[in-house]
């Protein structure tokens, strides 16, 4: 089964300048800016391949 997404997200708290959130979810509480995606392999390799057809 995969994790959570934590699409549903309320803020919490802020605190010297971080954020805390908690997922509506699965009630996990995090930093805001864990939650912040780092792009995929495959989201990366499509975003290169406009820029190599027109490099052709």
């Amino acid at each position: 089964m995969p994790g959570c997404e934590h699409q549903r997200t309320e803020l919490l708290m802020r605190r010297d300048g971080i954020d805390y959130m908690r997922c509506l979810d699965c009630d996990q509480v995090f930093e805001a800016e864990d939650l912040e995606q780092i792009p995929a392999y495959e989201d990366l390799i499509e975003e290169e391949a406009p820029r190599r057809k027109r490099a052709s």
